[in-house]
Order: structure tokens, then sequence, then C-alpha cells
């Protein structure tokens, strides 16, 4: 529990190396908490580990999308909105234009799935070899598609 709060303290400091390693550091149990992987998701997004953040990503939004899709920003201290700036403005920078557009498109579920479908979109066009990115592509563009009819079906009842 102490270690949690510890990484919870870095990671609202934004010292997400700090935080990424006391995340690592937890118990299994405590390192299958949902809210702990979003978080973690995040630090590796900001630590060039976008391969990690993709993977813990499409574990995510397999056993639960909703933990992602339904994040409220300001009552979770989300920084993925400062981070989008930063990388937009060219504040914070990758290595390619791929992984920019893979960084864009993880930080963006958390509070606009459609910009994140967009940025995926344009990350697979740079490199389509990516499976995984292609698998959690997959998953949300299903998942909204359900969404979208299972809202249809509330309006015409």
């Amino acid at each position: 529990m102490m270690s949690e709060m510890l990484g919870n303290h870095y990671f609202q400091l934004r010292n997400f190396v700090l935080a990424e390693s006391t995340y690592e550091n937890l118990s299994k149990n405590q390192f299958g908490d949902f809210n702990i992987l979003k978080k973690l998701i995040i630090c590796y997004t900001q630590t060039n580990k976008l391969d990690k953040a993709l993977e813990l990503l499409f574990l995510l939004i397999k056993k639960d999308i909703n933990t992602i899709l339904n994040s409220n920003s300001k009552d979770e201290d989300c920084p993925c909105n400062d981070l989008i700036t930063k990388i937009e403005t060219g504040e914070i920078t990758y290595s390619n234009r791929h992984e920019t557009l893979t960084a864009l498109g993880i930080l963006h579920l958390y509070c606009n799935y459609k910009n994140s479908i967009k940025y995926f979109k344009m990350a697979i066009k740079q490199n389509s070899n990516k499976q995984l990115l292609n698998e959690v592509y997959k998953i949300l563009k299903i998942t909204i598609q359900k969404n979208i009819l299972q809202t249809n079906k509330m309006e015409l009842k």
C-alpha cells in the first residue's frame, strides 16, 4: 500500500520515471489494479517505452475497455491533456513520427476516443507491421461500433 501511495505521489508530481519504477515493483495483486495500470501506461509513454505502453494498453482494454473510456481527467489528476499539448508543440519528442502518433493515440484514449482512433489509424499507416497496434485499433473500432449501436437502440425506444 505504501508503495502504491509513493507511486501515486510521483505520478502527481509528474515524475514519470520514479512513478514507473515504483509501480513496476508492486506486488502481483497490486500491479493488476486497473487504476495503477492506467497510470503505468502513461508513464511508459513518457519514458520512451511505447511498446510496453501498447502491450499494457492492449491487456487492459481486452479485460475492461471502460476503465480507460470512462476516465475522468479532472478527478483522476490525469496529465494527458498537458502531455498531448507538449507533444503537439514539440516540447516532448519521440524518435520518429510513428512513435509520436502512437503516443498521441494512447494518451487521447483517456479523454477523447475519437481522436485516439484517428491517431492510431495514422500510426498504422506509418507502420502497418505493428501487430499489437492493429489489435488495439480493432478493439477500439469494435467497441465504439457496439456503443453507437446501443445508443441508437436506446434512442429508438
